[in-house]
Order: structure tokens, then C-alpha cells, then sequence
């Protein structure tokens, strides 16, 4: 398991974007930034939204592994 995969909680479903932002490090903006480019999915019930763990941690394995230029 890697550091970016610990961060997930196994036994959590889904998390709001407040949690989203505290479980990986990044900023409410930085996630909701992420989900209007559609490297994020949301998902509603009525109005609150919600990103799956596997979603979440899909994203965070996207990303590169190297610092960019």
C-alpha cells in the first residue's frame, strides 16, 4: 500500500468535499477545480455532494509522479 492509498479509510464510502480535501492534503477549491475538469467525479443526493473513496482514489493515482517543470 502506498502513502497516497493510507490516506483513503478503508471502511469509509464516500466522503464530502470538506473530508475529500482533509483525507488527501488538497484544498476544497483545488478539489472542486478537479471535478469541473472532470478528473473528479461527484455524485449527488439532492444537493450535497459526494466523491467515492474508489473515485478519490482513482484520482490520486492519475496524478503524475514526477514534480513538473
Amino acid at each position: 500500500m502506498t502513502a497516497k492509498e493510507s490516506l483513503i479509510k478503508k471502511d469509509k464510502l464516500s466522503y464530502s468535499l470538506q473530508e475529500s480535501a482533509e483525507a488527501t492534503g488538497y484544498s476544497v477549491r483545488t478539489i472542486q477545480n478537479h471535478m469541473a475538469d472532470g478528473n473528479i467525479i461527484g455524485r449527488y443526493a439532492n444537493s450535497k455532494c459526494v466523491i467515492l473513496a474508489e473515485d478519490l482514489k482513482d484520482w490520486l493515482l492519475s496524478l503524475p509522479t514526477e514534480k513538473p517543470d
